[in-house]
């Protein structure tokens, strides 16, 4: 028995993609609009004639167009100093898993462990949904040296029958609107990224070590290096100063600093939360480090303006932006014209758009509202 919503998707599916309207393809197959429309809501099927012309339009096999077809899925990635998320999808956008991890920049953990995260979730994924069509990973720090390369050639060892590409982390969030000319991202490190053409122009993202500003990663630093001047010249203690010696239950920093050091990036990181509850309650200081973190966020974009005409639109995202993105986007805004939005979608999203895109399909409205829709769902 002919299954008439199926054969409706699918030609509601290919009509799409043509970028034909109903009355269009109407047209095309010499019926009425009400017929295209019937056929497209499972209502009355196309008859035989209709099959065989529909199936010959669109250059597929008759039984392609009727028989029941095994879902495919495609799986995206956004990975970044702290967290790693993959993302499994429907070809209609509606997210069916999803699954959380550490952080995988191979300049944080090293190559080797970066990749076993990597290739260990998607071997599980791709194993458990056995029709994955496409993977896109965006993973921050993957252009450095010869790292994407590596992954590529492993992931394509592991599963051959299975588009796969790497690229940075910018590719997640410029894809999550085509008119953005610039990503600017601010979690555990920073970065911006600049539209040119197909490809991504970087500015900042030097890594912890050579950054001065823009990152979780230095503010925490900033108020740490604070800390520790109070106590050597013996002054009297800011409002953040004792603010982080509450967090940290200790007498003094110093007396914490074995576990900084022990604990390092992510640690320090997570300060940067303390910085900005200073400076909502009037501590000075706090204004300083956050006044140097938005401006050196605000000179990336402007030199993304002024060195690569670049549209001054910039994409926001990372945990900054997540949690304290209206404080700093007015900071910036001192700085700066460039207009900024923070992503109504986590990157993980444009990255799977990628994967579907990888297949030659376009990932418009309907697939967003069906991911929107689906996402919180699959925690």
């Amino acid at each position: 028995m002919l299954d008439l919503n199926l054969i409706g998707r699918r030609i509601k599916e290919l009509r799409k993609e043509r970028g034909l309207t109903q009355s269009a393809f109407a047209e095309e197959m010499h019926v009425c609009f009400q017929a295209v429309s019937n056929w497209e809501r499972g209502i009355t099927p196309p008859d035989l004639d209709n099959i065989i012309q529909i199936a010959s339009y669109f250059g597929i096999l008759v039984d392609e167009l009727i028989r029941p077809a095994e879902q495919e899925y495609y799986i995206g990635v956004d990975g970044g100093g702290t967290k790693t998320e993959f993302v499994v999808v429907s070809a209609e956008g509606t997210v069916v898993k999803r699954l959380l991890l550490g952080g995988s920049n191979p300049n944080d953990i090293g190559y080797g462990e970066s990749a076993a995260l990597l290739t260990g979730a998607l071997d599980k994924l791709i194993s458990e949904f056995r029709y994955v069509k496409a993977v896109f990973l965006g993973i921050a720090g993957i252009s450095t040296g010869d790292y994407r390369e590596r992954l590529l050639s492993e992931l394509g060892r592991r599963h051959p029958g299975v588009k796969i590409d790497v690229k940075n982390d910018s590719y997640n969030l410029l894809m999550q609107d085509d008119s953005a000319g610039m990503a600017i991202i601010s979690g555990t490190g920073s970065v911006v990224f600049v539209r040119d053409g197909d490809s991504f122009k970087r500015l900042g993202g030097w890594g912890y070590l050579l950054d001065e500003a823009g990152s979780a990663y230095d503010i925490g630093r900033e108020a740490l290096r604070l800390a520790l001047y109070e106590e050597d010249m013996k002054r009297k203690p800011s409002l953040l100063s004792k603010m982080l010696r509450k967090k940290l239950n200790t007498g003094t920093v110093w007396e914490h600093i074995k576990t900084v050091y022990s604990e390092g990036k992510p640690h320090i990181a997570s300060l940067a939360s303390l910085v900005f509850e200073a400076y909502e309650r009037g501590d000075e200081n706090a204004a300083k480090i956050l006044d140097k973190t938005a401006k050196a966020l605000a000179e990336l974009v402007n030199g993304g303006v002024e060195i690569y005409g670049a549209s001054p639109f910039a994409l926001a995202s990372g945990g900054l932006f997540e949690h304290y993105g209206a404080t700093l986007i007015k900071m910036i805004e001192r700085y700066s014209s460039v207009k900024i939005r923070i992503c109504e979608l986590p990157p993980v999203f444009g990255a799977c758009r990628m994967a579907y895109m990888m297949c030659g399909s376009r990932a418009g409205e309907d697939f967003m509202k069906n991911y929107k829709a689906s996402f919180g769902d699959k925690k």
